[in-house]
Formats: C-alpha cells, structure tokens, sequence
C-alpha cells in the first residue's frame, strides 16, 4: 500500500479555499491577469472614495485651520493647513459678530418647531395617500409631486402677497375691519409647514406615503376592530411603528431649515437667524469688523481692511453655524442610515 505524498502548506490552503494553484506558464498567466485585474479595481475603488471624500472634507478642513490660525499668519502659505501657532482671535470675534448664544438659541428653537409641525404635516398626508383609495385622492398626490418639481421662487408672490393680506375666508377682515400683516413674523413659516407647503414638505409626504405603504394592513384592520379610528389608529398604531420614516424626514427637516434662508429672509427678515446673521456679515464684512472693533479686547491682532482677515473670519463664522449640524450628526448617524435605507422603497 502506498503512502500518499504530505501536502505542504501551500496545498492545504489551496485546498481549503476550494481552489487548485495554476501549474502550468498559461495558468500562471491567466491567474496573475485575474489577481492584477482585482488589485487594480480596489486600488481604483479606494482612490475615488478619498478623493471624494477629500472634496467633502476640505471646505470643512479650511474653515477648521483658519478658525485656529493667528491673525499674523494669515495669508502664509506655510501655514495653509496647520498653524504654526493656535489662536482663538479668529473665533472670538465670529463669537461676537454673530451674537452667537442668542442666535444660536433662537435658531435652534424655531427650526425644531418646524421640524415637529412638518412631520405632524407630513404623516398625517402621507398616510392619507397610502391608504384612502380614491381617484380624487391619487390627482391631488400629482400635485403633492408637482410642489417637488415646481422651485420655491415660482411660488414666492403668491405666498408673499397672501401673508401680506392673511385672512380666512374674510372672517379676519369681518371682525377686525381689515387683514392681518403677518410678514416678520416666525408665526408664517410655521403656518406654511402646519399646511405641508413648508420647505421639501412634498418630499416628506412621499416618504411618509411610501413608508406605510409597506406596513401590514393588519395592524389598521385590527385597531378598527378594536374602536380605533382613523387619527388613533395613526398616532397609537401606525407612529411607533414609523420611526425610520420619522427619523428621515425629522433629519431632513432640521438640516434643511437649518441651513435655509430663502423663506427666512421672505416672510422673516429676523436678524437673530444664524444663517441670516451670516448672510448679513458676509455682505457687509468691513463694516461688520469695524462695528467690533470696540467689542474685542485691545492686544487682538485686529485688521479689519485686510481681505484675507475678513476671509478668515467669515470661516470662522461658518464653523459656528456648522457646528450644531455636525453634533446632531454624530448622535444619529447610526439611526439616521439605517432609516433612510428602511424608508421610502415600496413603489
């Protein structure tokens, strides 16, 4: 009986991974072909994920370096990305040019209502589409799809001029003899996302709308058994088991007022805004600084006329207005990933 030849290393490992090793020059060839086309693909793959995420980073990364720099080093191309001296001068005055824990405060406040009043909007409309079967409901969702399309400037008249003379259905105008005024105050913005035509309200309604259409009707069927109607069955069965949807939409709905300004300057005008209060600064920076001048202490490295000065304060602004959106990013990331893969992929 013969004994069968010891397999070396590199024969149990073929033989685990379920492959046999090349042995002649064409499989040889044939394999490093394979393992180079792998190799490069990855190297390609891994190229193009930092480069993106570079372009990402980068704006984040300048304001960073510049917010830290001194004011001595400005304009130095040495220390473009690391200062070789930290500073908080550049910070301090951003601090105070923005008047930053009122605005921050204030801010913070009105875009959480929001946020609250459009997923209130929002869940309620979009289940409405998803499970009120009616001809006339699905055209008036057509119309929920054409404020997606149809650009927020197209509306701007309309919306400007009902807020200038808000009445409803001339009850206002009976009473008191004449229509409100409500522009410059924050009372239209929640008027509009309390009516769905908020900022990106459609799209909220059809994630909403897409998210429950993928619930079993038998949670609904089993409430109505049950007494339930139509508002307690939305908010006692159908909302708790919304929570990607509402983390999505309530993501969205923060960043996206956070960050906006066209409403804000339209029906509002209110100066505490910070992303108002930025727009201001950076339009009229000179005479912003030159307002602080007397707000700062006296050894600040102070040059109010230099442009690269005021470039490097208006990224230190930036970062503050920044800030809050990167925290609230850190603290629901996770959840905020896993939602939006979970929301919205019914058809």
């Amino acid at each position: 009986m013969t004994k069968s030849k010891p397999k070396g290393k590199t024969g149990n490992a073929a033989q685990l991974k379920g492959r046999r090793l090349p042995k002649t020059r064409e499989e040889w060839i044939f394999w490093m072909k394979r393992k180079g086309g792998h190799i490069f693909m990855s190297i390609l793959r891994y190229a193009l994920i930092l480069c993106i995420g570079l372009i990402i980073l980068m704006p984040i990364l300048q304001m960073i370096s510049a917010t830290f720099m001194s004011p001595e080093e400005v304009g130095n191309p040495v220390s473009t990305w690391v200062p070789s001296r930290f500073s908080l001068e550049h910070l301090i005055v951003a601090f105070k040019m923005l008047n930053y824990p009122q605005a921050l405060g204030y801010t913070l406040l009105t875009t959480a209502l929001q946020m609250i009043l459009q997923i209130l909007a929002a869940a309620v409309t979009g289940y409405s589409f998803a499970r009120i079967r009616s001809k006339k409901i699905q055209m008036l969702f057509g119309v929920v799809i054409l404020t997606i399309v149809v650009p927020p400037s197209v509306l701007m008249m309309p919306q400007y001029l009902f807020f200038r003379n808000f009445d409803i259905f001339g009850i206002i105008k009976a009473i008191t003899g004449s229509s409100l005024n409500l522009l410059g105050n924050p009372v239209t913005l929640y008027i509009l996302d309390f009516c769905s035509m908020g900022l990106k309200s459609g799209l909220y309604i059809f994630i909403f709308r897409q998210f429950f259409k993928g619930l079993p009707k038998e949670l609904e069927e089993a409430a109505h058994m049950d007494g339930c109607g139509f508002l307690k069955t939305l908010f006692s069965i159908i909302m708790p088991n919304a929570v990607p949807g509402i983390i999505t939409v309530g993501v969205l709905s923060f960043v996206w007022n956070w960050n906006d300004t066209y409403y804000a300057n339209l029906f509002v005008g209110n100066k505490l805004n910070l992303m108002v209060r930025l727009n201001e600064v950076s339009a009229n920076m000179q005479q912003a600084l030159q307002s602080m001048s007397r707000k700062v202490p006296a050894d600040f490295f102070f040059q109010d006329r230099n442009l690269l000065y005021q470039a490097s304060i208006l990224k230190a602004a930036s970062l503050l207005v920044v800030i809050p959106l990167i925290v609230l990013y850190m603290f629901v990331q996770k959840r905020f990933v896993e939602s939006a893969s979970n929301a919205g992929i019914v058809g």
